[in-house]
């Protein structure tokens, strides 16, 4: 999460400098954004600080949110065994661990792993929500934390027919009288060998309590999982930009490197052609995968941990032992997509990159003239919805990571004033530098482990050109899956319908292909006295 100019990160494992073990780090740590450093190698030790986390024992999956004043952080799931009508909450000003108590039901599951998660943070609506995901006492449906009210924060479960995701994406947009959620990606949550096509676009409407489904035109990005993507807007609202950054393919057993927009609401993806990949410099074949992303000034997009894989041989490059040749933390300018290798503070505004403007139409400052899906919107309702734009309140982005893990900045975003909390704190923690030699990799393995483990033990069946046509899942595991010539849009009321989604096209896996490596992400660093840790 993105607050007052602070990146927050959590969870995950991590190795340390000058040894090639892993740990997962009870600890929540933060970057200033208004000082420099550099991205292309190893991170100073004096960029980074932490904090213990204080409670229950830290498992090392959720999601992060930040309130509307960027006060406070609250942690959906992840701890050990906590009362499950209460979230963590983290006080930023006073850098403390606090309990909260949620109204509404007993919705903090510890074991939802994979889900995908958003929030409302351009607006002051307060709203956190959180999708799908992975475990036998996963709570069914979309998840809503209200926390526009500090001292009443409430949970509602929105809608029991919700679509089934894990290890996708999400976005919040200001679409509508309340906004819209944008998920696209990742697997069925309960049949998790088979990917969505990612042509195919599932829309939540806040206001209505509606699900829709949208075919996406465009560059259609190949099938894939574990990406992460930020949310931009247009000076004007004209247009919103979901700009998606590598991910994991299951037919290949590869990782992504690439970088693909989807104009909203044109629903048109557009590869992009991005410059300064230092990455790609050191090895052509080098992907990411399983990392978090989040969105300062809505136009930097921050890229946290990961597992970089060599796609020639499918190596992972950082698994086990610290690799200083690739950074922790990469920097997208998403207006002129230069991967930087220096971060330096600026107040540049973004502006629509030519590439998207020259499909939907406009320029810098928006104008856009695509504001509707090729053969325009199947459905009035969502002729409506996309003609209304919730005012701007707050200059902030969306930031997504792959099954929604807290390991960095999965929703939160940069915003504006503020005082800070005064609730009372559970626990005080210890803060200050991490003393040590340099921070180098972040990874959120434990978000998917349980998942992986179950994939790895699946029977492939054969693969299926994922652009033949949609499938439609039912919620079982052992359901086929006829095929079916679907386009344009299929509206799902929440209330009203059998459990199913009409319109998900599926990819299955081929036989003898692994899923992705359960490597940990890694962390490097010493103690807070400066001394090599143990192993």
């Amino acid at each position: 999460a993105i607050a007052e100019d602070i990146l927050y990160f959590m969870g995950g494992d991590y190795t340390f400098n000058g040894g090639d073990t892993t740990s997962n780090e009870n600890k929540i740590y933060w970057i200033d954004l208004k000082t420099s450093f550099p991205l292309d190698s190893i991170l100073p030790p004096n960029v980074y600080n932490s904090a213990n986390v204080a409670g229950p024992h830290w498992k090392g999956t959720g999601a992060l949110f930040a309130n509307p004043e960027s006060t406070t952080l609250y942690h959906f799931a992840g701890f050990v065994a906590p009362d499950n009508d209460t979230v963590a909450s983290y006080d930023i000003a006073a850098k403390t661990w606090n309990k909260a108590t949620v109204s509404g039901g007993s919705f903090n599951a510890v074991s939802r792993a994979g889900a995908v998660t958003a929030t409302s943070s351009s607006t002051d609506l307060g709203l956190g929500f959180i999708l799908g995901g992975s475990g036998e006492d996963t709570p069914p449906g979309l998840i809503t934390l209200d926390a526009s009210r500090p001292d009443s924060l409430e949970w509602t479960n929105k809608t029991r027919r919700s679509p089934n995701i894990a290890l996708g994406n999400m976005q919040y947009a200001r679409f509508g009288n309340k906004g819209v959620l944008i998920a696209f990606g990742g697997y069925s949550n309960l049949v998790e060998a088979e990917v969505y096509d990612m042509s195919l676009i599932q829309v939540y409407d806040v206001d209505s309590n509606t699900w829709f489904n949208i075919t996406a035109t465009g560059d259609v990005p190949s099938a894939r999982s574990e990406m992460c993507s930020v949310i931009s807007a247009s000076p004007d609202d004209s247009s919103f930009q979901i700009t998606v950054y590598g991910g994991y393919s299951i037919r290949s057993g590869s990782a992504f490197s690439d970088v693909y927009v989807l104009a909203i609401p044109a629903f048109r993806w557009i590869k992009i052609d991005v410059t300064e990949n230092s990455e790609s410099n050191l090895d052509a074949s080098a992907g990411r995968y399983a990392m978090s992303c989040a969105l300062h000034n809505d136009r930097q997009m921050w890229s946290i941990g990961g597992n970089i894989m060599l796609s020639d041989d499918n190596t992972i490059v950082n698994q086990q032992s610290c690799n200083s040749s690739w950074g922790v933390i990469r920097m997208l300018d998403t207006a002129t997509f230069e991967w930087q290798s220096q971060y330096a503070p600026s107040s540049a505004e973004y502006a629509v990159s030519d590439q998207i403007s020259k499909v939907i139409g406009g320029g810098p400052a928006g104008r856009a003239t695509m504001t509707s899906p090729r053969g325009g919107f199947n459905d009035s309702a969502l002729d409506t919805i996309f003609s209304k734009v919730i005012p701007r309140t707050r200059n902030t982005g969306g930031g997504s990571t792959p099954g929604g893990g807290s390991g960095g900045g999965t929703n939160g975003d940069n915003t504006e004033g503020g005082t800070p909390s005064s609730s009372t704190p559970v626990g005080a923690i210890a803060g200050g530098t991490v003393g040590g030699v340099a921070l180098v990799i972040l990874v959120i393995g434990g978000a998917i482990y349980a998942i992986r483990r179950r994939r790895q033990k699946s029977h492939w069946p054969e693969l299926e050109d994922q652009h033949q046509g949609w499938g439609k899942p039912e919620l079982s595991a052992h359901t086929s899956f006829p095929q079916k010539d679907s386009h344009g849009v299929q509206e799902l009321h929440a209330d009203d319908l059998p459990q199913e989604t009409d319109g998900n096209a599926v990819v299955e896996a081929p036989p003898g292909v692994p899923g992705p490596s359960s490597a940990p992400f890694e962390l490097q660093s010493t103690d807070h006295q400066g001394h090599p840790r143990p192993h």
